[in-house]
């Protein structure tokens, strides 16, 4: 009897933890960004940028992230945050999973 409800357990905090995990790393703005995350796949930002994008400094840290952060207040993700997953993830241009940009 004590094994079942110890298994039930264990199934309830899987369960909540599926849950919730996923629901925190959903929010606005996500988990944090390492240091320069295009940078490393993104040489040269002239390439990706379209041609009506306004003229990126050089010395920039993250010449992306400087103008498109998330509003936390609106708890919601950006124009840009939902644009950079969709051609990053499955179905997009390539497919990288959540580590390669996130520091989890």
């Amino acid at each position: 009897m004590k094994r079942r409800h110890f298994q039930r357990g264990i199934y309830l905090l899987i369960v909540v933890l599926a849950v919730t995990i996923p629901a925190y790393l959903l929010q606005a703005g996500g988990p944090p960004l390492k240091e320069k995350p295009c940078a490393v796949c993104h040489k040269d930002y002239l390439k990706i940028l379209p041609k009506s994008h306004p003229a990126v400094g050089e010395a920039a840290k993250n010449p992306c992230l400087s103008c498109h952060q998330p509003d936390k207040a609106r708890n919601e993700a950006t124009k840009f945050s939902a644009f950079i997953h969709n051609a990053h993830k499955e179905g997009g241009k390539v497919t990288l999973t959540c580590d390669a940009c996130h520091a989890l």
